[in-house]
């Protein structure tokens, strides 16, 4: 879908559309560090701006033109920016290697709306930050750009830039304005993600270096470059296996990090308890989902055969993960905590999806046994894109509310707060709207993500349907703690009062796209089904 008066503003701005979404937040920042306190209205008006702009991208990008053989027929925008060259080749003859390609699909464009929306909402959620504001909300600019910059990156160098960049203002974010013990869990954070990025790094330039050595081409670039330099993805498939799965390997370190899946998730709970609000926000709300994106945009759109070879045991860990993560959610009595380890309960469904998704590549469709695995796997991995969207908006409002009963209760210890409805019903209100989204109650979104991903799971693997007992112990703590929070008497003791209504715009807005998407799933879906469809290389459903 492309509509003309969206595609001439963004062909007005300066530098392009996605070069100027880039800038923008960098500008944005610069100006809102020396700008103090004024720093919140500056970072509410440019996240504000990069919404209406991811809007109009939406409605700009065309998303019909997937060819199952050209991974450029559905990239919009394409820009590139040359870095610099280094002589690979033969002597004289330097071959351009560092570059920024920039360029959007269906699915980049979700995540871009997604990272956008996140962002503004923290920023409103960002109220109760009044410690070094300017500095502060030039992080947060600075975190907008690597976030979009993540997902409009189509080379690995700019992709690795804009993923690192991540790091450092979130790190600062957490270790500067959260709260006590937040310096470990700053630390924690950096070095756990740090590392797996580390391992991507290398796999990225020994896949640089195999491949120039075997096919004769150096590049870092996913797509053909605008000089006819092929692209990765053309290229690869021409390698070995075992290079194929050491780099599908790779990314599962610096992705799975960052999802997070077990054993990977240890500095996950610890970095969402001790970081302010905003914080969690946009860790949970956009930052995991940085590895779910990494899952199906290095992993089955640039390496499916080796995720192919790796779909079992990608399926198994995700359900393991699921209700591991639910039992320990259970256990937590921080309100936080216990959100936290709800987020990787749902990203674990990501996984699954994408692990089904990899059996059904390279089917061919023309053969009428092959078409049942196909459309399940159409399902289940537009069901793990529907996740991380409808996860990011959900988990964004838990963790708001989980911050707004520190501030009203001074508490989030779940035993410790007690007749929050009689007391503070319009912040008992939201709590349990979301709550019952989280856990996936039909008429939410989260209630079409699971669908999709289950229904298309069991078809493949039937042995998948084990990551529904991960619904059923969610569902369990997750009534479990509202019945302790919201729906137990009074204690005269404990004084509890209602969050101000300046403090609940936040949430409000996020609970719009979550019962929105669960009445009206194709606002996503229809953007992102030529992508899945090409990445399966089969028939949409």
């Amino acid at each position: 879908m492309q509509v003309g008066f969206a595609v001439n503003i963004l062909n007005s701005l300066p530098f392009g559309p996605l070069a100027f979404m880039l800038v923008l937040p960098l500008v944005g920042a610069l100006i809102a560090y020396f700008a103090g306190k004024g720093g919140r209205i500056v970072t509410l008006l440019v996240t504000a701006v990069e919404l209406g702009l991811s809007i109009l991208l939406i409605l700009g990008t065309d998303t019909s033109s997937i060819i199952s053989t050209d991974p450029e027929a559905g990239m919009n925008f394409i820009t590139t920016f040359i870095i610099g060259t280094i002589p690979v080749g033969s002597p004289g003859h330097p071959i351009t290697t560092f570059q920024f390609i920039l360029g959007v699909d269906g699915l980049s464009v979700i995540m871009i709306l997604l990272s956008n929306l996140v962002v503004f909402v923290a920023a409103l959620s960002s109220n109760h930050i009044h410690k070094s504001e300017g500095f502060y909300y030039s992080l947060f600019l600075l975190l907008q750009t690597g976030l979009i910059g993540v997902f409009m990156s189509l080379d690995l160098i700019g992709f690795f830039v804009f993923w690192e960049l991540v790091l450092i203002p979130m790190f600062f974010i957490i270790g500067r304005w959260g709260e006590e013990g937040c310096e470990h869990a700053a630390v924690k954070f950096f070095i756990y993600t740090h590392l797996g990025s580390a391992v991507m790094l290398v796999a990225f330039f020994v896949l640089y270096f195999i491949a120039g050595s075997e096919a004769g081409i150096y590049t870092f670039a996913l797509i053909q470059t605008p000089g006819g330099t092929e692209g990765l993805r053309t290229i690869l498939p021409s390698l070995a296996p075992m290079v194929q799965i050491g780099f599908a390997l790779a990314i599962f370190m610096g992705a799975g990090v960052k999802l997070p899946v077990w054993p990977l998730h240890n500095w996950l709970p610890w970095a969402h308890v001790k970081a302010p609000t905003p914080g969690s926000v946009i860790l949970a709300g956009i930052l995991l989902k940085m590895g779910g994106y990494t899952f199906i945009r290095l992993g089955l759109w640039l390496v499916p055969s080796a995720f192919t070879r790796l779909s079992i045991p990608f399926a198994v860990l995700a359900i393991f993960t699921c209700i591991y993560a639910a039992f320990t959610a259970m256990a937590q009595t921080d309100l936080k905590s216990l959100v936290a380890y709800t987020s990787i309960n749902h990203m674990s469904w990501v996984l699954l999806g994408v692990a089904v998704a990899a059996f059904a590549i390279g089917l061919d469709p023309t053969v009428t046994s092959n078409l049942r695995f196909i459309n399940a796997a159409n399902l289940a991995l537009q069901g793990s894109i529907f996740m991380m969207f409808s996860h990011g908006t959900i988990i964004s409002v838990m963790f708001i509310m989980a911050g707004e009963l520190k501030y009203t209760a001074g508490t989030r210890e779940i035993p410790a707060i007690q007749g929050l409805m009689n007391r503070a019903p319009r912040m008992s209100a939201i709590l349990i709207l979301a709550s019952f989204a989280a856990f996936g109650l039909p008429g939410f979104s989260g209630f079409i993500a699971e669908a999709l991903v289950i229904f298309g799971s069991v078809v493949i693997y039937l042995w998948a349907g084990l990551i529904v007992f991960g619904i059923f112990v969610t569902v369990g703590y997750v009534l479990w703690m509202l019945n302790r929070i919201v729906f137990s008497d009074p204690d005269p003791e404990k004084e509890v009062s209602e969050a101000p209504w300046s403090d609940l715009i936040a949430p409000i807005l996020m609970m719009i796209p979550v019962i929105l998407l669960g009445i009206w799933p194709d606002l996503v879906l229809e953007f992102t089904q030529s992508v899945v469809t090409f990445i399966i290389g089969g028939i949409a459903p």
